[in-house]
């Protein structure tokens, strides 16, 4: 069994047996439905998206925007649970665009997708997803983020969960949110930066400690290539490739190139993060340049922005009239 690994440039990193289980058996209420859950864990996590349905509209309003008579997207809705929890406030209509829609899946995949949604959807009286369609204001359209076929200024609040780090390029898809919110409009993202725990997701994680944050692309797939075989170690390689690799400085960057106002930033500590890196200070050691160590326990950033773009002629010429 490997119990060091050689990088390029000389150091050396311990491999930590049992590293990767333990990360992926860290207890945590998931949202995403696996086929050994429970009654109790559909119920758990159901629970999870209403709070953070009602904590996102708490925020909004401290922030002094409304959903009345709203229109709102979502982009990267997966399931669409968080579209049908939206549509039960006083707003116009809610759309909710993925590259797929597990809700309306058939096999497996589908039914748990639609049986965490019964458990969301009865907290609240309504009935199954389709009878939720019928009496809410939402649709789900299948779309890519960077290309999307709304018209200029349509929604007044565009919001993702965990989708900006898996789209790519991401400047395309902020260039098309700024066109599709009106001037004014909110925009509200929270997004797992790549350099934490567990930024490079399930896919990446080894029994290097934070490898994609100590180790290059090439390292990397050597490694993999070396402990799990050749086969391990391309699909791995290939998820991370799936990845914006950004800092949280990399992503303001990023949102405040375009026609942006920030109106609140946060950044959130993970503590398992923390305690580990702890438990691993050699990480610190030997991060790769660029790479911070507050970048291996950022478990989060959370923002809110308005567009600040002026409206479009048409929009300009449609007010002049009123």
């Amino acid at each position: 069994m490997m119990k060091r690994f050689t990088r390029d440039d000389g150091r050396t990193l311990r491999v930590v047996k049992g590293f990767r289980e333990q990360i992926l058996h860290t207890p945590r209420i998931s949202v995403q439905p696996k086929r050994e859950w429970t009654d109790d864990d559909y119920r758990a996590a159901a629970g999870k998206k209403v709070r953070e349905s009602e904590r996102f509209v708490e925020q909004f309003s401290r922030l002094g925007g409304t959903l009345d008579g709203a229109s709102v997207l979502e982009v990267g809705c997966g399931a669409g649970i968080d579209c049908l929890l939206m549509a039960r406030h006083p707003i116009r209509s809610v759309v909710g665009i993925d590259i797929s829609l597990p809700l309306c899946e058939s096999g497996e995949k589908g039914a748990r997708t639609r049986r965490l949604t019964r458990e969301v959807l009865a907290v609240h009286g309504l009935g199954d997803s389709e009878a939720a369609l019928r009496q809410l204001s939402v649709r789900f359209e299948t779309m890519d983020a960077t290309a999307m076929t709304f018209p200029d200024d349509g929604f007044d609040l565009i919001w993702s969960r965990a989708a900006m780090e898996h789209i790519i390029p991401p400047e395309l898809a902020l260039s098309e949110m700024a066109r599709v919110v009106r001037p004014g409009g909110w925009i509200y993202h929270s997004i797992d930066p790549y350099y934490w725990l567990k930024g490079c997701h399930k896919g990446g994680l080894v029994d290097i400690p934070w490898a994609h944050a100590r180790l290059t692309a090439a390292e990397y797939h050597h490694f993999v290539t070396e402990s799990e075989g050749q086969d391990e170690a391309a699909k791995r390689s290939r998820h991370l490739q799936t990845l914006n690799q950004f800092t949280p400085r990399q992503w303001r960057k990023t949102l405040e190139a375009g026609p942006f106002e920030i109106v609140e930033w946060k950044e959130e500590t993970h503590p398992l993060a923390e305690a580990l890196l702890e438990e691993h200070p050699d990480v610190r050691e030997t991060r790769l340049d660029g790479v911070e160590t507050g970048d291996l326990t950022c478990g989060q950033v959370t923002v809110w922005m308005r567009n600040r773009a002026a409206p479009t002629d048409e929009r300009t010429r449609q007010e002049e009239k009123q």
